[in-house]
């Protein structure tokens, strides 16, 4: 219940900042005896406000601290992961359904805010976004995520082990489509290229990306592409005969260092001249 799941995560969650407002927009959404939620990245990223690297860094830190798992075997009709609360699990919070005096059983569980009294049972206390129960409640809010997604779905490149969403287009920018590097994509790396600064290029990678807004249907594959050429270029510029470039500042000390000589040479000629 989601009252329940909000309740815990108030009073005894040990989250903080982002990680928090993520678990509390989790929680919102949550039903069922195991408190859990379909939970989308984009849903996320507009109830808690933040950027969404902070958000994914977020469910990261929720996950390894045990506040937060992942249902596995199930997804939403978009591809969206269905958490669950672990520790919210049988709490109630005070005053709840479970507690107070006895009430009588065909009287709904919570009072609608007109405050009626009677009418047909009823749910226990529903998000307004939609019923928590159903084939999937990744509908309630969820319309957003799909709107901007346009209907996406999930495939996996086999070189690099990572998870692809993709729209209709076949398209998108690298911010949406939370593109990580993974090991295998980084023992890839190492074996094919054992010289190249693998952390330096991908940060080139994401920085150019993320400024030039471009679309990709498969951001792991394009990738790849990076680092063979950043590997080429820098076998290139090795290869390259011809004298070494001499930096500026040197070239100037040089210069000088010509000067003082000269100077020199030229006292040294007066000197014996007058000595005669």
């Amino acid at each position: 219940m989601s009252l329940d799941a909000q309740d815990w995560v108030w009073n005894h969650s040990q989250a903080k900042g982002t990680a928090r407002l993520v678990l509390l927009a989790i929680a919102d959404k949550a039903s069922g005896k195991d408190c859990s939620a379909y939970a989308g990245t984009t849903m996320l990223v507009q109830r808690s406000n933040a950027a969404r690297s902070s958000v994914v860094v977020a469910v990261d830190k929720l996950l390894d601290s045990g506040e937060l798992a992942v249902v596995e075997g199930t997804t939403g009709p978009r591809g969206e992961t269905r958490y669950s609360l672990p520790k919210a699990v049988g709490h109630r919070r005070e005053g709840g359904p479970k507690s107070g005096p006895p009430r009588k059983s065909d009287r709904s569980e919570n009072r609608t805010p007109r405050g009626t009294e009677s009418g047909p049972p009823r749910s226990e206390n529903r998000t307004p976004t939609g019923p928590d129960s159903g084939p999937h409640n990744a509908v309630n809010a969820e319309t957003t995520e799909g709107t901007q997604r346009g209907g996406t779905r999930t495939s996996r490149n086999t070189n690099t082990g990572q998870s692809q969403s993709t729209r209709p287009d076949g398209r998108l920018p690298l911010d949406d489509a939370d593109f990580r590097i993974t090991d295998t994509m980084r023992r890839w790396a190492a074996a094919t290229f054992p010289t190249l600064d693998v952390d330096y290029e991908t940060q080139q990678f994401i920085s150019h990306y993320r400024a030039d807004g471009t679309r990709r249907r498969s951001w792991p594959d394009e990738w790849q592409k990076w680092i063979r050429r950043s590997a080429k270029f820098a076998s290139e510029r090795t290869s390259t005969p011809g004298a070494a470039v001499v930096p500026f500042r040197d070239r100037q000390q040089q210069h000088t260092d010509d000067l003082f000589d000269r100077a020199m040479t030229r006292a040294k000629t007066r000197m014996q001249q007058e000595a005669q």
